[in-house]
């Protein structure tokens, strides 16, 4: 499954997590870092907390960011996705001495009872039943050196199952390495089943936060960012201003934006795209001067979620729905608004599943590779979940997949995934349609030093026609898909694989060179009638020379005049193939005249090929001028070979034309 969906489900997961507020808020800001801050806390010394998910995902550790005895005592109000919580089951692993109960069954009934949860009106897992299962994963398990296999597990999220061998039904529980990485290196571990096991040491951990916003007095629903590294409190007023253009008309700088609060709208155009946009409005936001930014997509009827881990996020950044949205720049631009966020913790929970993958450790089933979507370091993803191949729709492998998305909503993929996708998938791209192309490259020539450099598909951003197909790499290609590509993967603009797809761009109604170079209108059109006319040309003059043959009977016995018409019967074969230029080509070419199909281009193709005999039949002129000047050969003896002269071209010419209808398609010239 594509890593969007799970995204999305982690997502809901942290939208329904029962969190616990911190004590009260410290005067210094800690900068937050979310790819370690999970680090902090140890599963051994007790440090973390447990959290009930109402929703049914069972539990998770908390690690709040205020560690005293006061941290689970606090209660308060928190926004995820629109669902108010106020009030926090929250737990550390039971002991004898534990207020709540001294075992997992005790505690979570005491849980069940306190806070009035009715475990069957939930609509997706029963809470008790699996607040049980989690707990005994996470408190009760074993530890180092307890005996563990299927049914009997060590402690998630801090021990593993080290089984001396892939067969073996028992194993001995171990600790958990700092890196996860550890789990693939020689001598550390017994067998592949407990590599696998190990990696499911890794702890996935979000943000716990919370954002406040208001504009004139008016309290506003909000989300904070997520994953960003940023201090753990940001507060932030000013006047409000729209700088939706800093991303629809793509300018750097959003005018009158010093010390103001900056309204970002947006619209992604179907496609679903996250982390570097957000990144792209906050640095230049921050390059504004802005002092804090509310985002809303215009596309979507709720909240969409903000993720952004590639630089120090230094203003506090929300989000808010459609309606709120339209209700800021339509009624508050110029008002004084008031942003804040404030992290109070990591959520994190055990990857039960050893999805999570990256350059030091590689997927390890068939027919999988890493999607490199989840972490981003220094603008650069470096580590993502395994999925599988992309499959078609009847479950064929479909390497273009790898390259470009097959329908509209997606994500559009990273660098690294496509990387990935090609390496471990066997991906190739064909270019089918080009004659003078090699057969297939295994992934793009990627990475450039200046964005400068960048390849784009319509240099201009003019795609006029985004649904069409572009017949180069294969089926379904679209317009859209072939933008989206080029626009967010760093392909060199002198590259051959960027000049070959922009000379495709003229199909999707963008500035280029065009068919065959015919960047204009003027171009296209001479490019069909100045082969028609010089064809036509051809024509008549072999027409004219095949009845000056015919017309009398001393030249039809001769050797020469013989020569001479079927050179010219040919010639008009090939002359009139010529003659329809662009009229048989496949209309999904898109280019003036063309309302062909592949049978009509192939039949062209066939008789351009036959009208080569006239080449061949040229040779054999020139032989029968060898035996008569050269040799000295008279007209009695020379009519014992004319038919030979006048077969083997036949034979030769029709032979070819035959021979290659298999590979016969539209020829298109680009350089």
């Amino acid at each position: 499954m594509r890593c969007s969906l799970a995204i999305a489900s982690l997502l809901i997961l942290v939208s329904s997590l029962f969190t616990c507020i911190s004590a009260e808020s410290k005067n210094e800001s800690i900068i937050i870092d979310p790819l370690n801050d999970w680090k902090r806390c140890s599963l051994e010394g007790g440090e973390w907390s447990i959290c009930l998910q109402p929703t049914g995902y069972g539990l998770s550790w908390y690690c709040p960011l205020d560690e005293s005895e006061h941290a689970l005592d606090k209660l308060g109000n928190i926004s995820w996705f629109g669902i108010q919580t106020d009030f926090h089951p929250c737990f550390k692993c039971p002991t004898e001495d534990s207020p709540l109960g001294s075992d997992c069954l005790s505690t979570m009934t005491t849980l069940v009872e306190q806070y009035n949860i009715t475990p069957t009106t939930n609509e997706y897992e029963d809470i008790f039943e699996v607040g049980i299962e989690y707990c005994a994963e996470m408190c009760e398990a074993g530890l180092s050196g307890d005996v563990c296999s299927d049914e009997n597990k060590c402690t998630g999220g801090s021990h593993f199952c080290d089984y001396s061998g892939d067969d073996e039904l028992t194993g001995v529980c171990k600790m958990c390495p700092a890196d996860v990485g550890e789990c693939f290196n020689g001598g550390f571990l017994s067998s592949d089943r407990s590599r696998k096991e190990c990696y499911k040491c890794r702890l996935a951990c979000y943000d716990v936060a919370v954002s406040s916003l208001s504009v004139d007095g008016e309290e506003l629903t909000s989300q904070p960012i997520y994953w960003a590294a940023q201090e753990s409190t940001l507060s932030a007023s000013g006047p409000l201003v729209d700088c939706s253009d800093i991303i629809l008309a793509d300018v750097d700088i959003c005018p009158d934006a010093e010390g103001s609060v900056c309204l970002v709208g947006y619209y992604t155009l179907g496609v679903w795209v996250f982390g570097d946009l957000f990144f792209e409005i906050s640095d230049k936001a921050e390059k504004s001067g802005c002092v804090a930014i509310i985002k809303w997509d215009g596309s979507l009827s709720y909240i969409s979620s903000s993720h952004h881990s590639y630089d120090h996020l230094t203003i506090p950044f929300v989000s808010v729905g459609v309606n709120d949205g339209n209700h800021l720049r339509d009624n508050k631009i110029g008002s004084t608004a008031h942003v804040g966020s404030e992290i109070w913790g990591s959520a994190c929970y055990p990857s039960f599943e050893a999805n999570f993958c990256n350059d030091k450790i590689p997927c390890q089933d068939a027919d999988t590779y890493c999607d490199y979507s989840s972490v981003v370091q220094n603008g650069v993803y470096v580590e993502g979940e395994c999925v599988e191949c992309p499959k078609g729709e009847g479950g064929e492998p479909d390497p273009l997949g790898c390259f470009f998305e097959r329908k509209e909503g997606h994500i559009v993929r990273t660098q690294e995934e496509v990387e990935s996708c090609a390496k471990s998938c066997g991906a190739y791209l064909t270019y089918d349609e080009c004659k003078f192309c090699p057969n297939d490259i295994s992934a793009f020539e990627f990475g450039v030093e200046n964005k400068a450099d960048q390849c784009h598909f319509c240099p201009q951003n003019d795609v006029l026609h985004p649904d069409r197909f572009v017949p180069l790499f294969g089926k379904n290609i679209t317009c859209w898909s072939m933008q989206a590509f080029f626009e967010s993967l760093e392909v060199p603009k002198d590259s051959e694989n960027c000049q070959l797809a922009q000379s495709f761009n003229y199909i999707c109604g963008c500035q280029g060179p065009g068919y065959a170079g015919a960047s204009t209108q003027a171009k296209k059109n001479a490019l069909v009638w100045v082969p028609r006319v010089t064809a036509m040309l051809s024509v008549m003059g072999s027409l004219f020379v095949l009845i000056d043959v015919l017309r009398e009977r001393s030249r039809r016995s001769k050797p020469f005049f013989q020569l001479m018409a079927q050179m010219s019967f040919f010639d008009i074969i090939g002359s009139v193939a010529y003659a329809f230029t662009s009229l048989p080509i496949p209309s999904n070419f898109y280019f003036p005249g063309a309302h062909g199909n592949k049978a009509s281009c192939t039949s062209q193709g066939f008789f351009i090929q036959v009208g080569t005999v006239a080449c061949f039949t040229n040779v054999s002129l020139a032989v029968y001028y060898f035996l008569m000047i050269k040799k000295g050969w008279s007209q009695t003896r020379l009519k014992k070979v004319i038919l030979w002269l006048l077969i083997c071209p036949v034979i030769v010419g029709m032979t070819f034309a035959f021979a290659g209808i298999p590979f016969m398609g539209n020829l298109v010239l680009w350089w």
